[in-house]
């Protein structure tokens, strides 16, 4: 029992031990304890004191008892005792508080004391010097702000876990990381916030945790608003002083915006292994619908008129072969054929003109939102349309028998550079197609510009599983990007963004003026193309056409040709030349030669390649035509007339 206790009991004890002895033990029992104690009256004078406040507050010898303990405390504590010492005799009841004097803090208790008659005369003070006890309690929350503020400023998140890995920390940069504030993550299991497919490896890094070992690994989560979340997790468990597991300690730091570059780069490389197999199977793949295309000619030329029926078989065959060259056109996208061939055009025209082509013969409605003043892109015009009309057929697609809507807008916009995407910052032309289709599935949302990946039926009138990868291949070779936007069941929109120039105003080219029928006469052509069937086909439809043709398979065999029959006074009309020839020297090469020998040389360029630099710009290497395989009897005769003009 302290000194308190024995005050406060006075009235018990009173029948047992006398008063002298009581005091004797009540004044033992105060100088024992290690607080500070006094006994005051009613109007605050010092009736007794044990040595401990004595030794603190009395100067020289002379006794504080009969002061008033007012004017011997100082500072708060001074007025503080006086107001709580008067709440005490006039409620009856315990107090306690805390007040600064001189620097130090001390901790008060007041006890009223009772005479026989029930009456509060008196009030027991205890204090104990607790400075020591609130510096340390000061420096902890100091050393805890500190900490909070580290933390807090660090770049990586910081999340902290139980025994049972509920959360029960996490700093900014992780709240900013998942979206979600410190309160709504507390509690909860951090496998709340794991994206699904990772939540089966979860379970192992839990169980390593406590067996108290350290990972480091990459984590998918989902943030609030539904994003997908890529993190480096460094994770270490947290023992107790028993070595015991008592949770653990994650580090995240955010590469989501490598992830993104690496599925960009991803794609890049599956388009360039692609373009190495378009390369050479769309070679060799024209150069088989050439021979078709050449035979079914010839033999509709061939049949009696009165042979219908067949006639319209070979047609419904050369329409085969077209749509089985718009294929090889898709490939060629992949390909070094495929670089654009840009000039300065306005959307607008185009995007019109393509759409209601697209969506000819069907119920769909098609609304535009074309922004005034829109900026002019530096484009190749072809590959620009090819875009066009994949987006909006795909939207025709997806939309119902019965129709649906289309809107396109286009726009100007100046866009910043983001983590994740090759897009420089820069002015653009948007082009956004929207439809009001099934939507695309969130699971084949990151597949969609891969090769060969479709959700329809394979086959010529379905798909193939390259309509969006040759989009995709096409804006980024124009240095652009192209995006989605999508929900199962609410439509699909692709925004394309095309680098803007924004320049003085100019006129788009014209269509080239196209050539006149010349004379039907007999020409000697020459042909060279390292494919036999090739020779065959054009020499039988040059033969139908009443010209004299001969071929090799050699590019320095067609040279040496050329110039024996230029000596000899019986020169070659015409000399058609493929563009590649993988034994020997090339088209253009042969020609250059060609000209130094006869420098009025009429010569056609031909090939698979519609989109290639030399086949567009012909004329600046010095062809008078071109030929674009497979090509009919027809095209075969006009480039002819061309090259004779």
């Amino acid at each position: 029992m302290n000194a308190c206790d024995v005050l406060k009991k006075e009235d018990a004890v009173h029948g047992t031990i006398s008063p002298e002895l009581l005091g004797e033990t009540a004044l033992a029992l105060i100088n024992a304890t290690d607080e500070l104690v006094v006994l005051a009256g009613g109007n605050g004078n010092i009736i007794a004191l044990n040595n401990k406040f004595a030794a603190r507050y009395e100067t020289g010898d002379e006794s504080l008892v009969g002061s008033c303990v007012y004017e011997v405390l100082t500072g708060d504590l001074a007025a503080k005792t006086r107001d709580v010492v008067l709440k005490v005799l006039r409620d009856g009841k315990t107090a306690k508080f805390e007040a600064k004097a001189n620097g130090a803090w001390m901790e008060v208790k007041l006890y009223p004391i009772r005479d026989n008659q029930d009456n509060i005369g008196k009030v027991a003070i205890f204090m104990r010097d607790v400075t020591r006890e609130r510096r340390y309690e000061e420096a902890l929350r100091e050393s805890e702000k500190k900490y909070r503020q580290i933390v807090n400023t660090a770049s990586e998140g910081i999340c902290v876990a139980d025994e049972e890995f509920r959360i029960t920390f996490v700093n900014v940069q992780a709240e900013k990381m998942f979206g979600y504030s410190e309160e709504e993550m507390l509690g909860k299991s951090l496998d709340d916030f794991i994206a699904d497919e990772d939540l089966e490896d979860q379970s192992d890094k839990k169980q390593r945790r406590q067996e108290g070992l350290s990972d480091q690994y990459e984590r998918r989560f989902r943030r609030k608003d539904g994003q997908s979340l890529w993190v480096n997790v460094s994770a270490s468990p947290i023992l107790n002083r028993k070595n015991r597991f008592a949770g653990c300690i994650s580090l995240f730091t955010d590469i989501t915006a490598r992830k993104q570059m690496e599925n960009e780069l991803l794609n890049f490389r599956k388009l360039e292994s692609v373009g190495i197999l378009a390369g050479g199977i769309a070679h060799d793949f024209n150069n088989l619908l050439m021979s078709m295309l050449g035979y079914i000619s010839l033999a509709k030329m061939y049949l009696p008129e009165t042979e219908s029926r067949a006639r319209d078989k070979l047609g419904e065959a050369e329409k085969t072969i077209d749509r089985a060259k718009e294929l090889t056109t898709q490939l060629l996208t992949f390909s070094k054929g495929g670089s654009p061939l840009k000039k300065t055009l306005h959307l607008q025209r185009i995007v019109r003109e393509v759409s209601r082509i697209s969506l000819s013969g069907s119920r769909i409605k098609c609304r535009y939102s074309i922004q005034e003043n829109v900026w002019p892109v530096e484009a190749d015009e072809t590959q620009i349309r090819q875009v066009i009309h994949q987006l909006v057929r795909n939207a025709r697609e997806a939309m119902p028998e019965h129709g649906g809507s289309v809107s396109i807008s286009v726009r100007n916009r100046t866009l910043q550079a983001e983590p994740g995407t090759f897009v420089p910052t820069g002015d653009y032309v948007e082009l956004s197609i929207s439809d009001t289709g099934k939507g695309i599935a969130k699971e084949h949302l990151s597949q969609i510009f891969d090769p060969y990946f479709t959700t329809k039926d394979f086959g010529p009138q379905k798909g193939m599983g390259l309509g969006l990868a040759v989009c995709y291949s096409i804006i980024r070779k124009h240095g652009g990007q192209i995006e989605v936007e999508s929900q199962a069941g609410e439509g699909a929109t692709f925004h394309v963004y095309l680098p803007a120039r924004r320049a003085e105003t100019f006129r788009e080219e014209s269509e080239p003026v196209k050539a006149e029928r010349g004379n039907e006469t007999c020409h000697r052509v020459l042909i060279a193309d390292d494919e036999q069937s090739i020779l065959q086909t054009t020499t039988m439809l040059l033969t139908h056409l009443g010209h004299a043709a001969t071929g090799v398979a050699d590019g320095r065999q067609a040279i040496d040709l050329y110039r024996t029959s230029k000596e000899s006074g019986v020169p070659f009309d015409v000399v058609i030349l493929d563009l590649i020839s993988p034994g020997g020297p090339d088209g253009v090469q042969i020609l250059q030669e060609l000209l130094r020998i006869d420098p009025d040389v009429s010569a056609i360029l031909s090939s698979g390649y519609p989109n290639d630099p030399q086949i567009v710009n012909h004329k600046e290497y010095g062809f008078k035509g071109v030929l674009v395989k497979p090509y009919r009897i027809e095209d075969l005769n006009e480039a002819l007339k061309k090259a004779r003009k």
